[in-house]
């Protein structure tokens, strides 16, 4: 089983959660554009303007319970972050 395919197949398992995250976000009046899929399979959905959040960092969102705007945002800022340092440090 090839990368991508492990990975579709492990959000195709979880689709009941994405879908329920999904709607979670829209409660809370979020835009959540439909999901796309990057060149090495990962899933990415647009939120809100300016986000773009992978089916993992959304899921991860669920399960902490910050799967709202502000926890969105804060995501999006670490990561940025994390990606800064790492491009800085090579």
């Amino acid at each position: 089983m090839s990368f991508r395919e492990l990975v579709v197949s492990n959000y195709a398992e979880r689709a009941d959660d994405i879908l329920r995250a999904v709607q979670l976000l829209r409660q809370h009046r979020m835009a959540v554009g439909f999901p796309m899929q990057t060149a090495d399979g990962e899933i990415i959905f647009p939120v809100g303007k300016d986000f773009t959040l992978t089916a993992g960092q959304i899921l991860e969102l669920l399960e902490r319970g910050e799967l709202h705007p502000e926890g969105v945002r804060r995501s999006v800022e670490a990561q940025a972050s994390a990606t800064r340092r790492q491009a800085a440090s090579s």
